[in-house]
């Protein structure tokens, strides 16, 4: 089976999302859709020249929404101005774009799973749900786990994949890192810092925490947007789709805080399957990890509350 990835948005975001699946052998099929078809076109072409050094024959190519008929996975990457300071200030116009986008879907037939990365992510993804029938993952903080387990394996001068820890609730300011669950080599890192204080009790937390939540912002600032790390991170959740790997990854899904909560999207462990809804993960977080995590929630609803209910309503 010929498995095919359809990227809406090809920025820097979009561009090195494909990149990352067409250097990593994910899929056979890459297809670049832009506003700017002579960018699409380039930065096709620009990827497929990587080929000879990758281990399978994969065509990429720029394309047009038809494109989308028979594809298994459409990455929604489009974006308007970058935010200055809060990735609020994205919304209207990301939502503007999603107003334009979905009648596009709908047009073309689409039948797969819908992989957003457009910021703010959660409230995206939850727009797109809201306004589609297709299966939808935020990419949520699958970037900032990432950036979490690099910072402790820099700290502790380990490899970051053997780090085994993650960030819950919002791709924003109001994530929470969990320590609690924090693992090295199959062990809790709470219990090695007790056991072997001066190797594994070494790490400035406060510092670990603080950037990882400004990692984004430090980036954007120096350069003027974030590509790598997301291109990296949303390949992951897009190979746990076409290959129906069941792997767990954080991601931005459904979830109810209460029975009485308005939904939201936010991130939490989950299995990461073919259909395109991940299935959550129970996850243990101390006192402070919980209380923190509700507040994120929390957040979550009460701007889906001033910023997308009316929307959904209008």
């Amino acid at each position: 089976m010929r498995r095919k990835t359809v990227i809406v948005g090809a920025g820097h975001v979009g561009a090195h999302v494909a990149s990352a699946l067409s250097m990593e052998e994910i899929c056979e099929e890459i297809v670049l859709i832009d506003r700017d078809e002579k960018k699409a076109w380039a930065h096709a072409q620009d990827i497929q020249d990587t080929a000879a050094y990758a281990g399978r024959t994969c065509v990429v190519r720029d394309g047009t929404w038809k494109e989308l008929a028979d594809a298994d996975v459409c990455v929604i990457s489009v974006c308007g101005k970058i935010f200055r300071e809060n990735r609020l200030e994205e919304l209207d116009e990301a939502l503007d774009i999603m107003d334009e986008l979905v009648p596009e879907l709908d047009r073309a037939d689409f039948h797969g799973v819908i992989v957003s990365i457009t910021n703010p992510c959660d409230l995206v993804a939850l727009y797109l749900h809201e306004r589609t029938e297709y299966p939808v993952i935020g990419t949520g903080t699958t970037l900032d786990s990432a950036r979490f387990r690099v910072r402790i394996g820099r700290g502790l001068g380990l490899m970051p994949s053997c780090v085994e820890a993650f960030c819950v609730g919002e791709h924003g300011d109001s994530q929470v890192q969990v320590w609690s669950q924090a693992r090295i080599g199959g062990r809790f890192l709470d219990e090695l810092a007790k056991e072997e204080p001066e190797r594994y009790g070494r790490l400035d937390r406060t510092a670990v925490e603080k950037s990882t939540t400004e990692a984004g912002w430090a980036i954007l600032q120096g350069k003027g947007s974030t590509e790598y790390g997301i291109g990296a991170a949303a390949a992951e959740v897009i190979r746990a789709v076409l290959c129906d790997s069941r792997t767990v990854l954080p991601c931005s899904i459904p979830f109810r805080r209460t029975a009485e909560s308005a939904l939201i999207y936010t991130s939490m462990p989950a299995i990461i399957g073919a259909d395109g809804y991940p299935t959550p993960v129970p996850f243990r977080l101390n006192g402070a990890e919980q209380a923190a995590f509700e507040r994120s929630c929390q957040l979550l609803e009460k701007q889906r509350a001033e910023h997308l209910d009316p929307r959904l309503k209008g």
